[in-house]
């Protein structure tokens, strides 16, 4: 029988937990449901990378949906270009790939717009004929059809006369957010920002350009009231419409009955993993300690938190404080995953240190490949398409200021790798930004 994985794509975030955090949130429903052998996430910014996920799934049969409220940069260009995408439909290696329309595409998020609106109406008691919307989209002069699903929801929304104004205005795009103040008269302003998560952006970056605070809603600028709504992709009906949009592929996904909350899980390198435990007995791994019966940091503490499911292992691992780079060295300690089963091993690894397990594996049996800087510049289309010329001793410098903080082994520079490393295969985008941001 074909193994089927599903994979969404998401951009994720240096500064906030949220970004990947709310794909995460998808990933875990998902894999609740049964949809798939095999539910995982992927991200531009955070692990595992859009370039490396397809090498933790063992399915034939695999479907990408990437998770953006538009057709922009990340999603006709970035991900196709790190994933070797032909199109809709690519088969390579004894594998279907299926990559299929962004979540703006679906048609119900309009919906999900419309709903904030008359939300805030209600629970404001506003009269529509006093009210001014702003759709707030993120756009990007490198793709104008990022812009396109705000501009139709914007559309949308004028047709249907809910209030008297409505505008599409832009993070990183013409018309610019503050212009609403000039191209509107309403006094009251409701502002919805088309974004998925309560991450970086609708926590900062548009608050900021709209001048208003965020724990004072409605805020008062120039004498007009803004009301601001939470982002759309906090819907409980999100998983439904990446359903929709996998199944448009070709693969029905169909929900089987609940299972048990470490299933779902990638596959590579599970059976190598829970071998090499059962013959060592005890096995290190990153700053992780793996046992038989059970998983804590290689610090041990008294009394530590028992931590039972991936949502609370993600939580205490990842967000308390943000951990940008899953593979950093600063693992949280003072908790501990009691062992139930040998299968449990992997996904509980996985959920710490997302795609690494996959790469440890291939590297024990020798099929391991790194790729260098030179390598990894020839598939980049936006800001590190040049990266590769940075010097060698500035390669070396954020090697050991970034590298040397990560329990992965840069291997992509070193060409080998201690015994029992976890190996890198090639530089990450925190590397890659850092290297950006300093040369």
């Amino acid at each position: 029988m074909t193994r089927t994985a599903l994979i969404l794509a998401g951009h994720g975030s240096h500064i906030s937990p949220d970004t990947a955090g709310l794909v995460w949130s998808y990933v875990d429903q998902l894999r609740e449901w049964g949809v798939a052998d095999e539910v995982t996430a992927c991200f531009w910014k955070e692990m595992p990378s859009f370039h490396h996920v397809l090498d933790t799934v063992t399915a034939e049969d695999i479907t990408i949906v990437p998770v953006f409220t538009a057709r922009g940069y990340f999603a006709t260009t970035a991900i196709p270009a790190e994933m070797d995408l032909d199109g809709e439909i690519t088969r390579r290696d004894g594998r279907i790939i299926r990559y299929s329309k962004t979540l703006g595409d679906h048609p119900h998020l309009a919906k999900i717009v419309q709903k904030r609106v008359t939300d805030a109406l209600e629970n404001y008691h506003l009269d529509p004929k006093l009210v001014a919307v702003a759709v707030i989209g993120h756009g990007t002069p490198r793709n104008r059809h990022s812009r396109d699903v705000t501009c139709d929801q914007a559309e949308q929304l004028r047709d249907q006369n809910l209030v008297r104004e409505v505008v599409d205005v832009y993070l990183d795009d013409e018309p610019f957010i503050p212009s609403i103040y000039q191209t509107t008269q309403s006094p009251n302003i409701i502002a919805v920002p088309n974004f998925l998560a309560t991450g970086s952006h609708t926590t900062i970056d548009v608050p900021k350009a709209l001048g208003i605070q965020l724990d004072v809603n409605p805020s008062n600028v120039n004498g007009r009231q803004v009301f601001y709504t939470s982002p759309i992709g906090t819907d409980d009906v999100v998983c439904d419409l990446i359903l929709d949009l996998a199944r448009e592929t070709g693969q029905p996904f169909e929900i089987q009955p609940e299972r048990d909350v470490w299933s779902g899980f990638p596959q590579r390198g599970r059976d190598e993993l829970i071998n090499a435990v059962q013959t060592e007995g005890i096995l290190s791994f990153g700053q992780l300690q793996l046992s038989p019966t059970e998983i804590h940091p290689l610090e041990s503490a008294e009394n530590p938190i028992v931590l039972e499911t991936p949502v609370s292992l993600r939580k205490f691992v990842r967000e308390e404080p943000f951990r940008p780079l899953a593979t950093a060295s600063n693992l949280p300690t003072g908790w501990r995953v009691p062992i139930s089963s040998p299968e449990i091993l992997y996904p509980i690894v996985e959920t710490i240190y997302p795609g690494t397990v996959a790469d440890w594996a291939a590297y024990q049996k020798g099929e391991f490949q790194s790729e260098s800087l030179s390598y990894v510049a020839q598939f980049q289309t936006g800001m590190f398409k040049d990266i590769d010329r940075l010097a060698s001793s500035a390669v070396e410098n954020l090697v050991g200021e970034i590298c040397g903080n990560c329990v992965c082994h840069p291997m992509w520079l070193h060409g080998e790798s201690p015994p029992n490393a976890i190996p890198c295969k090639s530089p990450c985008n925190f590397w890659l930004s850092r290297a950006k941001e300093t040369h």
